[in-house]
């Protein structure tokens, strides 16, 4: 009893400092946003890179603590889905230098990490379909893939109002801060292919756990059509990309419809999936 008291307490302060951190990191970043400052934009990424480690050892300390992978419930599922989108956020910025991608990321961050504790279950019994060794990969790449395409649509939206100051040859607030359409382009390009290798893994590891736990590969659940419908729309996306037909504006807003899906995926937690 004391040590789950202790815990329990550990845990408490090390969301708290999680929250804090990315709220930091999420001020500095519409600091250097609006004022095109590179100290803020600094400071941001310190901020959220210390959240990113605080919310990595509070999901490490949920997991022992209750000795599942945290995402049995709607509240650890949020959390971790922030998780992901921050580790997302990270890689890009590190690859790519975007100095406004905090901006327009971490909103979300801190949205989903917030939200997440207003709806917290502290008492949550495990669906027996879920004790599986199968959840840990299966639903880790899902979140991936969620996160990697909500970087998709970011970078489509950044890559529509750029272009839409360069059409117009009104160059405004955005068009100074905002990355080039080369980069918001690349970006989405590479946020695409991993988001649909992920999807890809999702749906084929999800088939063989539902071969053993219902005896078959594929049921037609809401959810099993809602993931197949969302593949097939980054499918079309990322055939036409390759192949050089679809670029830029076409493809930010088939991108924008991908994440529209992917919302509506998420939601989908009846019938076989009525985990969450």
């Amino acid at each position: 009893m004391v040590l789950s008291s202790l815990l329990r307490a550990t845990m408490d302060w090390t969301l708290i400092a999680t929250v804090v951190l990315y709220a930091l990191g999420l001020l500095h970043s519409l600091f250097g946003f609006c004022q095109k400052r590179q100290i803020f934009v600094k400071l941001a990424l310190g901020f959220v890179a210390s959240g990113f480690l605080f919310h990595t050892i509070f999901l490490l300390q949920l997991g022992f603590g209750r000795r599942h992978f945290p995402i049995t419930n709607l509240p650890e599922s949020l959390c971790f889905f922030a998780w992901c989108i921050s580790l997302t956020f990270m890689v890009a910025n590190w690859q790519y230098r975007i100095n406004v991608l905090g901006a327009f990321i971490l909103p979300l961050v801190s949205l989903l990490t917030i939200g997440s504790q207003f709806i917290w279950e502290e008492n949550h019994s495990i669906p027996s379909g879920l004790r599986s060794g199968w959840v840990y990969f299966h639903s880790s790449v899902a979140f991936l893939a969620y996160a990697a395409f909500f970087l998709t649509f970011v970078s489509g939206i950044m890559y529509l109002v750029q272009e839409n100051d360069l059409k117009e040859k009104k160059f405004r607030f955005f068009y100074f801060r905002l990355p080039s359409l080369q980069v918001c382009d690349e970006l989405q390009k590479r946020s695409l292919f991993v988001g649909f290798v992920a999807m890809s893994l999702t749906i084929v590891s999800g088939s063989i756990w539902a071969q053993q736990a219902w005896g078959r590969f594929w049921n037609w659940d809401p959810k099993e059509t809602a993931t197949l419908i969302t593949w097939a729309i980054y499918l079309v996306l990322l055939n036409y990309r390759l192949s050089a037909k679809w670029s830029g504006r076409r493809a930010a807003y088939i991108s924008i419809i991908g994440f529209i899906s992917i919302l509506f995926t998420f939601g989908v937690n009846w019938g076989l999936h009525r985990y969450i």
